[in-house]
């Protein structure tokens, strides 16, 4: 099943929207041009092109072989990818995920439970004590606020 594709005009929303973090996690995932840059000492680098896929419409063999590979990943990225997975491909999910990261076993169950194909479910892995269901890695010192219009506030204490 293929998802909405994200809309790219609320990617600019840094103010605690869940729809731009997933629009931002969903970009970084997409392949990059080379490009060169000058930096503030006048020095000129050169940035190499990244590989990439687009994860609204790949096939469930590039997701695979990004999560088998060795690019640099964070919690955030992994979990989004993970969701995206379950809706995508419930089947084939339900069938990898233990082969995937036997590690995370109960985070899995809970994603493939909690699945919906809502912008919302995949955008708020990008704020900070919301990246796992299961609570393993939150923070006790932060409060989460839900403002209105999907936005999120983080209070730390």
């Amino acid at each position: 099943m293929n998802i909405d594709l994200f809309d790219q005009s609320k990617k600019q929303e840094f103010d605690g929207s869940i729809e731009g973090e997933a629009i931002r996690l969903s970009n970084e995932l997409r392949a990059k041009q080379a490009y060169t840059e000058i930096d503030f000492t006048g020095k000129r680098i050169d940035r190499p092109a990244k590989t990439g896929f687009d994860i609204e419409t790949c096939d469930i063999e590039d997701i695979k072989n990004w999560l088998n590979g060795n690019a640099k990943k964070s919690q955030s990225l992994l979990m989004f990818v993970h969701r995206i997975l379950a809706v995508r491909f419930p089947v084939e999910y339900a069938r990898l995920k233990s082969i995937i990261d036997p590690r995370f076993k109960t985070e899995m169950d809970m994603v493939e439970s909690e699945a919906t194909n809502d912008v919302l479910f995949f955008g708020e892995v990008g704020h900070h004590n919301m990246v796992r269901l299961d609570g393993s890695i939150t923070n006790v010192n932060a409060r989460i606020s839900n403002l209105s219009n999907n936005r999120v506030k983080i209070v730390r204490k």
